[in-house]
């Protein structure tokens, strides 16, 4: 609604899935904490981006993501 958060899934091949970015042959949790990983990096460089930041698991509804926001204090859930 205002622009300050953002669901987050690596599909380069358009298939649908987030992309194996780990490399281990497999499509999971462990590929969401990749872009996690990307998130601390950016939160510890720039400090006024801090927010939150959650790994949702693939659902009937999506393919699994990570949802990060700018909510102004470090949030894990």
């Amino acid at each position: 609604m205002y622009g300050d958060a953002m669901d987050i899934a690596v599909d380069n091949d358009r298939d649908g899935l987030m992309d194996d970015l780990n490399g281990d042959g497999r499509i999971n949790l462990a590929d969401a904490r990749i872009i996690g990983q990307a998130v601390d990096r950016v939160e510890a460089k720039y400090p006024d981006l801090v927010g939150g930041m959650h790994y949702y698991p693939p659902t009937g509804g999506h393919r699994g993501m990570v949802h990060i926001d700018t909510r102004g204090n470090r949030a894990r859930w």
